[in-house]
């Protein structure tokens, strides 16, 4: 189960991403900005608490699409920053599994396979039921069984996984930003909003 990002907040300084010295990996994707989340989660509260003070003083419509634009930049953010993990995970878990990435191509699917994939050899021990579509179950499971990947260290896979809950987490806080600027736009844009609905 993935971990909730309010609950993950406490273990992103428990987080050690150096490399191990088995594993000959490029620097570049070594590392990742393990306090983005919290700073995220952070603008997120404040800026939910601008729009909350913004009704309440039933201020003009310049405001709340200024904190609309800023919660814009903000989902740009994370996007990014769920790249630059994604890179970090796929870069070290080829080495399990080299073929996964082409065949699980969104980053955030990416993470929960690999999460519930971990070291296990034996495809019917994967449960990954609810995450994919039955048909890439099915080739995931083939290809795995065919893999020339080998089981990782158990300090190098809790690193992945620290990566994957981060990536999860991360997700999670862009959902709920999307939410946000979508129930405020009736407020910025009524017309354009019963024209081409919310989502749009």
């Amino acid at each position: 189960m993935a971990t909730p990002y309010y609950t993950f907040f406490t273990d992103l300084e428990e987080l050690e991403l150096d490399d191990d010295a088995d594993f000959d990996f490029d620097a570049d994707l070594n590392s990742y900005d393990d306090n983005l989340l919290y700073r995220s989660q952070q603008r997120y509260t404040d800026i939910l608490l601008k729009l909350q003070n913004a009704e309440e003083a039933d201020s003009d419509v310049v405001g709340r699409y200024k904190l609309i634009m800023e919660c814009n930049l903000l989902l740009a953010e994370i996007e990014n920053e769920i790249a630059i993990v994604h890179n970090f995970i796929s870069n070290k878990y080829c080495f399990k599994f080299p073929e996964l990435e082409s065949i699980v191509h969104y980053p955030v699917d990416y993470a929960r396979v690999v999460k519930k994939i971990g070291n296990q050899i034996d495809p019917s021990l994967f449960h990954l039921q609810g995450l994919l579509p039955s048909s890439i179950i099915m080739v995931v499971s083939l290809t795995s069984s065919t893999t020339s990947g080998k089981p990782l260290p158990n300090q190098e896979l809790n690193k992945i996984i620290d990566a994957c809950d981060h990536a999860i987490a991360l997700d999670s806080l862009k959902n709920k930003i999307v939410d946000l600027v979508e129930s405020r736009m009736s407020y910025v844009a009524p017309n354009l909003y019963v024209v081409v609905g919310m989502a749009v």
